[in-house]
């Protein structure tokens, strides 16, 4: 971050010159950066897209990546953001029925870097969309826990991001991906077994993403919704709580962001406030004519939780028992299988707390 400074003798000599003062001050004391981007037509598409994501316009979102791809089809803009869309929708709707899909997308944005690069070696943004793309790829498989591979890609786009950090680039997006690597693999260490040991790094990623959030030109509001699942993880739930609201109020209809709320304000033992908000998310998702009941139900999970700390027994037995209600596709049951083994826990816990105060 540089800061620009003046010369104390230029103000004094302009007293008379009163909006010239102004502006000499508040280039005093205002940071100044350079921001590397795409060139224009690309970045405003991109910029646009990832505007229409997080207010909920998918389609349109789509519309303006598949335009990269038509105006600029050796770019591996195009596909990288496409994927970015398509993973963004089905952790929307927590399906994955556009997985195939994404996969092309990313193998796409790959093959179009390789391409640039073996012409010119040294295109840094080529560079960073191959990274990226795998690193995507590590993102979704660990969704599915499935951990080697997820793991695997991670490695393989984050050595290429690093690259980019040792050549000193000014795309610093690459903080998105080199922070979220970072932290997981730390906080993971336990869980993955098969990953050679190395040293807590988790403090280094948080850093990291606060840089993203602050300096990312595309990566700025993806890092916030890492930011939020790392500091709920660390139980760090004002700091959660803080992002989320902030979030919310540039984006009110964001479901990614009610979600990071409603799970910091639990941690903070906030529990009416959490219900409300599980109550507005559960009205938003249930209104969805592309709903397939996943989120639903974990909604229902969550308010028997905040009931089960409010000890109001019957209401966490009736929250767990509404999650039996919907028709789930095979996929999205067995994704589902842990939550409702959790849910018989809390309402068989509920069954034997309101049997003791009866005997009471």
């Amino acid at each position: 971050m540089n800061t620009v400074f003046y010369p104390i003798h230029l103000i004094l000599t302009r007293r008379n010159n009163q909006y010239f003062l102004i502006y000499l001050i508040l280039f005093l004391i205002t940071p100044v950066f350079a921001e590397f981007r795409l060139p224009d037509e690309i970045h405003e598409l991109a910029s646009s897209a990832i505007e229409n994501i997080y207010i909920n316009d998918l389609k349109k979102a789509e519309e303006e990546a598949k335009e990269i791809i038509k105006k600029f089809p050796e770019s591996p803009a195009g596909y990288f953001f496409y994927a970015v869309i398509l993973d963004f929708w089905m952790i929307h709707y927590q399906s994955n029925e556009k997985e195939n899909e994404f996969y092309r997308y990313c193998d796409l944005a790959i093959e179009k870097s390789e391409k640039i690069l073996q012409k010119n070696p040294s295109d840094e943004w080529a560079i960073f969309f191959m990274g990226g793309a795998d690193g995507y790829k590590g993102t979704y498989e660990a969704r599915y826990e499935r951990w080697i591979t997820a793991f695997r890609y991670g490695w393989k786009g984050v050595s290429v991001l690093l690259e980019l950090q040792e050549k000193d680039t000014k795309i610093t997006d690459i903080y998105y991906g080199i922070g979220s690597y970072n932290y997981w693999r730390s906080a993971m260490m336990k869980t993955l077994w098969f990953m050679p040991s190395i040293n807590d790094k988790r403090q280094e990623g948080i850093r990291m993403l606060y840089e993203a959030q602050k300096k990312g030109v595309y990566t700025k509001i993806t890092a916030s919704v890492a930011l939020i699942d790392i500091l709920i993880n660390e139980k760090q739930y004002a700091q959660a709580l803080q992002i989320s609201q902030q979030r919310l109020s540039e984006y009110p209809d964001a479901l990614i962001f009610k979600w990071g709320q409603a799970r910091s304000l639990f941690g903070q033992n906030r529990f009416d406030k959490a219900l409300e908000v599980y109550k507005t998310i559960l009205n938003k998702v249930e209104s969805d004519p592309q709903n397939n009941h996943y989120n639903a139900a974990i909604c229902h999970l969550e308010m028997a939780k905040i009931y089960q700390k409010l000890a109001d027994h019957e209401k966490a037995i009736l929250e767990c028992n509404r999650m039996k209600y919907y028709n789930f596709d095979s996929d999205v049951e067995k994704r589902l299988d842990k939550y409702f083994n959790e849910a018989k826990s809390i309402a068989r816990d509920a069954m034997q707390a309101q049997i003791k105060q009866k005997k009471e």
